[in-house]
């Protein structure tokens, strides 16, 4: 294991520098998704103003803050990697993804088709989100309860790093990484177009 680059564990096409001291290649998973998880959170209190304000103009004072606290205390156990948070924020991100489709729909029948597609895609992106929570390594880093990288052996050059699509831990040459890389279980990207494109240009 040459300079020890196999200690580093990211996501691949990423460099590892940015990552600090990353302990397994799903910790920047992690990260992206409590992000998310805050978005949709903020999605999910507009949302709730806006029925609120249609159905229930009285209670939205005190819906609004008693939900908002509850999705704060969700996005902060969520982020600390409590275990009773982890279904519950798939949940927000899932209820999210919901309210996302609706929106899609109704936009379509509007025939507003650019804000239709923004809402699809962050449908899907949300919908993936959730998907994650099913994956034993996902599970088991965010749990911390079992060992979750497999025993590769690395050649020179080599680090270990997490398929950003289907999460799959893979001995990598970060350097010789190029956007027609694929996964070999998946078989998508491992870098895209854009990310190889400015990693070119510096």
């Amino acid at each position: 294991m040459a300079g020890g680059r196999g200690d580093d564990l990211v996501v691949a096409g990423m460099r590892p520098q940015s990552f600090g001291n990353a302990s397994n290649p799903y910790d920047p998973i992690h990260r992206g998704t409590t992000f998310i998880l805050l978005i949709d959170s903020l999605i999910l209190l507009f949302a709730a103003f806006g029925t609120l304000n249609a159905l229930a103009p009285s209670a939205q004072e005190a819906v609004l803050g008693l939900l908002a606290a509850c999705l704060t205390v969700t996005w902060l156990a969520y982020r600390r990697k409590s275990k009773p948070a982890y279904w519950v924020g798939a949940a927000v991100i899932s209820i999210a993804s919901f309210i996302f489709l609706i929106y899609a729909l109704l936009l379509l029948v509007a025939s507003s088709f650019l804000m239709a597609f923004l809402m699809i895609w962050a449908c899907l992106g949300s919908s993936r989100r959730v998907a994650t929570h099913f994956h034993p390594g996902y599970k088991h880093a965010y749990h911390n309860t079992t060992e979750i990288i497999p025993d590769l052996p690395l050649e020179a050059g080599e680090m270990y790093a997490a398929c950003p699509t289907c999460l799959a831990v893979l001995a990598i040459r970060p350097a010789m990484l190029h956007s027609s890389d694929r996964c070999p279980h998946c078989q998508n990207q491992l870098v895209s177009d854009e990310l190889t494109s400015k990693y070119e240009q510096e």
